[in-house]
């Protein structure tokens, strides 16, 4: 069923739920717009609606999307879900039980680099996948729940299976993840590791593959390849398209969204793991500790 120009409802206002209605009232006839403090039991009694995007706070994910489900309605869920895994295999599984699309909104893997770079190293020798995020907050969020998900998000999708995380570093600067660095390991071979500092003056999100031979750097919005040859880097063209816009096109026209319930479970999976790791005792940035010297 394709859902496109059909009426849907949008849970959430805030800074996200704004993104997504821009996007979905170019696709949808959006007929519902509100907040999780409205009375949503009339949303999910209109048959008129069809789907329910939700972008409210985590916590009160799986009670809206619980509703939303049972009153037979197609689910978009922002990341990372909800508040628990456990939360989220039963939506997962009531949505299969409704047979009802699921989703959640992991944009990274619908980013137009994310595409390409899937097929540039597709059945080549990869030796290490270097994810870097830099950026100023928020630091309300625990960033390994909130961050460090989108990177698990594209490691997934860029097909390293069977993913686990082997080491795992915090350091505190503001709250007790601001700085986290992240080793995995998968049935490839490669080295892979996350770095996320969101106490930086610099906004950077960087994808560094290397291949036996050469490489890629996915950067921001754009990728280049990495000439050896040149000592430089070849921008490579990109679609003009978003990640947001392709990840709703993607829900409302698959059958089978790329980021669906099993997909965002496995994610979810594999950041509590994470989340689980001992790792060294928590430790103040130099900078703020000589400020207090």
């Amino acid at each position: 069923m394709i859902f496109n120009n059909m009426k849907v409802a949008l849970i959430g206002v805030g800074r996200w739920g704004t993104i997504l209605k821009g996007e979905l009232s170019k696709i949808t006839d959006i007929k519902y717009v509100c907040d999780s403090k409205t009375n949503l039991g009339p949303v999910f009694a209109d048959p008129e609606v069809k789907a329910v995007f939700i972008a409210t706070p985590t916590e009160t994910h799986f009670e809206i999307a619980s509703k939303a489900l049972g009153a037979g309605k197609h689910v978009f869920l922002e990341k990372p879900g909800t508040d628990s895994g456990e939360k989220l295999g039963k939506l997962v599984k009531l949505a299969e039980a409704k047979k009802l699309r699921f989703a959640i909104g992991y944009e990274f893997p619908h980013h137009p680099a994310a595409k390409k770079l899937k097929e540039l190293i597709s059945g080549k020798g990869v030796k290490s996948v270097r994810f870097e995020w830099q950026k100023w907050g928020t630091f309300k969020d625990n960033a390994v729940m909130h961050h460090l998900c989108h990177d698990v998000s594209v490691m997934k999708y860029l097909g390293f299976d069977n993913l686990s995380p082997v080491n795992h570093h915090r350091t505190k600067v503001i709250s007790e993840t601001d700085i986290i660095w992240t080793e995995f390991k998968s049935d490839s071979d490669a080295y892979i590791e996350s770095i996320i500092n969101r106490a930086s003056t610099i906004k950077q999100k960087t994808v560094t593959v290397l291949l036996e031979k050469g490489g890629y750097v996915w950067s921001n919005n754009e990728l280049f390849a990495i000439n050896l040859d040149t000592q430089a880097l070849d921008k490579i063209d990109l679609p003009q398209t978003t990640p947001v816009a392709n990840e709703l096109n993607d829900f409302l026209n698959s059958e089978t969204p790329l980021c669906n319930g099993e997909f965002a479970l496995e994610v979810y999976k594999i950041v509590e793991q994470v989340g689980a790791l001992r790792p060294p005792p928590l430790r103040n940035c130099r900078v703020c500790r000589r400020k207090r010297e």
